[in-house]
């Protein structure tokens, strides 16, 4: 009589993602998705990358005529746009979207606060002193669903470091304040460890040098689930089976190996080496030169006054520093160690760089007095300095897209793979308008993204540009700066978004809701769910 075989043992067969990985044979349906899968092209990663600005714009000059349709790079001409003109057909503009919460509305709070805490959160801030988001923002929840190891988003600034509300945007939880890391050998240092040489070797960071396979650098990365549960796999193998189960384990072992590196495209792997890093200008000098070690000024408002050093430190960090910044976050993209980026520009801060000698720092510009005060007379020039701000920034933004873009993955870019956002605080700055935000995206994320097109989000009426210049531009007293329209709430965009990337619901399908509330009430809750599907591809 043939022995009767034990039970096997629960534990160890659920133990981890290992109980899954061989549970899968014996459902029909993972198999049947298994084969559909065999012969299937491997899928770069997708991500999202937010490039963030203080203190608004001049949003006649941001905004194109065009409100709704095509988008040719004629729309672009005359813009603060008009350099991204050779990418017209990777862009995408979404009209319309207002983020929360209105200054005066809903929670009465300084807006600069409000639209720091609020803009990925779509929640209220803290009505403690130090005014931080209430909820988790769109980062982290992203990146908790999509990052391949550390679940946290790489988040980047340049000037001094900053944990006050004013300069934090990102938080991992209700009163959790996420800063940016702005020293650029710092965030070289949580890269380097994993870029490899065309030989297959590991270059400096903690993983030390040796021969690295394709299967080691996955594990590495957190990705190998067969390596890391090796142990439980090979004492559930010991378990007394037939020789028809043992080798159907084995079997699937087989393709679930096959299938976990076949899915990881080896091309990119491949381009996580020494010679990207040089590609990029990642090098040694290049990073020293990028990192002051002195005092930096932060500005006349958050921090010490303007000293010859400290005007040109905080000149370095923000042109060879941002510069860098662009280049490691492509680095970071390539290696696939974050697939959720966000990189800040501060607003309090004097320009005296690249051309620009302003002697008042952004956010008073941004007022049109040159200082604190709402309302009341021009400052002399006013218009025209916003105006060298805006255009530097834009030729950053501009920058972000040539780098990504450079760089080959798949049937296409980096760029291509990714939602590359600019994100602003506000509309204009005197007004400290939530509504008629200029928002732009580059990349389709994958194909998930319409390209080439201007969407006007509300679908009716007109939005216009706002009113940025209707005063100042000959001093006397600062006017309406602000629009009545874009009122659609910021929540569907993030909800497209989060789908683009590959986020899903708790219940498995598509995420129709993100925030507390997307009125000006946060007892309201999200009253329009789903995504814009006007944004979408097909």
């Amino acid at each position: 009589m043939t022995p009767k075989r034990p039970p096997l043992n629960r534990r160890i067969f659920l133990k981890g993602v290992a109980g899954a990985c061989l549970a899968a044979p014996f459902l029909s349906s993972v198999h049947e998705q298994w084969a559909k899968a065999q012969g299937v092209a491997a899928t770069a990663p997708k991500r999202l990358v937010i490039f963030y600005t203080h203190n608004g714009c001049l949003t006649t000059r941001w905004f194109p005529t065009n409100e709704n349709g095509a988008m040719q790079a004629s729309d672009l001409k005359g813009t603060y746009l008009e350099p991204l003109s050779p990418y017209v057909n990777k862009l995408l503009m979404p009209r319309g979207f207002r983020s929360l919460n209105q200054y005066g509305s809903g929670q009465s709070i300084d807006p600069h606060d409000q639209a720091c805490g609020s803009k990925l959160t779509c929640a209220y801030i803290s009505t403690e002193s130090n005014r931080y988001a209430t909820a988790e923002s769109l980062d982290h929840t992203i990146a908790k669903q999509i990052n391949p190891g550390d679940k946290t988003p790489l988040v980047l600034s340049v000037g001094a470091p900053s944990t006050l509300i004013k300069e934090v945007i990102s938080f991992s939880g209700p009163s959790q304040a996420f800063p940016s890391n702005v020293n650029p050998q710092s965030v070289y240092k949580l890269l380097s460890g994993v870029v490899m040489s065309g030989g297959g070797t590991t270059t400096g960071g903690t993983t030390g040098g040796g021969t690295m396979t394709q299967a080691d650098y996955l594990v590495q990365r957190g990705k190998s689930v067969i390596d890391l549960v090796s142990d439980d796999l090979q004492t559930y193998k010991r378990l007394n089976m037939s020789k028809a189960d043992q080798t159907r384990v084995d079997t699937w072992l087989s393709l679930l190996r096959d299938t976990e590196t076949g899915m990881q495209d080896p091309a990119m792997v491949a381009a996580c080496n020494a010679a990207t890093q040089a590609t990029l200008g990642i090098t040694d000098a290049a990073l020293t030169a990028a990192s002051p070690t002195g005092m930096i000024t932060a500005g006349n408002v958050l921090g010490p006054k303007g000293t010859a050093d400290g005007d040109a430190n905080l000149a370095t960090s923000f042109t060879k520093g941002g510069d860098m910044m662009m280049n490691l976050m492509a680095l970071a993209m390539t290696c696939d160690i974050n697939r959720v980026l966000v990189f800040l520009y501060p607003g309090y801060v004097t320009y005296k760089w690249d051309g620009m000698m302003m002697t008042k720092e952004h956010h008073g510009l941004s007022h049109r007095t040159g200082d604190f005060t709402v309302g009341g007379n021009c400052y002399a020039g006013v218009v025209d300095m916003i105006a060298q701000i805006d255009t530097w920034l834009a030729s950053k933004f501009t920058r972000l897209v040539q780098t990504f873009d450079s760089l080959p993955e798949g049937d296409g870019t980096l760029l291509d793979n990714t939602a590359t956002m600019w994100l602003p605080e506000l509309s204009d700055g005197a007004a400290h308008n939530l509504n008629n935000l200029p928002v732009l995206i580059a990349g389709s994320c994958g194909g998930y993204l319409k390209q080439g097109a201007i969407v006007n989000v509300e679908g009716k009426g007109t939005i216009g540009k706002g009113n940025s210049e209707s005063s100042c531009q000959n001093g006397g007293t600062i006017g309406n700066t602000g629009s009545s329209g874009g009122n659609f709430p910021i929540n569907k965009l993030y909800v497209t978004l989060m789908n683009a990337v590959g986020c899903k619901a708790s219940d498995g399908g598509p995420v129709t809701q993100f925030g507390v509330f997307d009125g000006n009430k946060d007892t309201d809750g999200i009253k329009n769910p789903g995504e814009v599907t006007a944004l979408k591809a097909s």
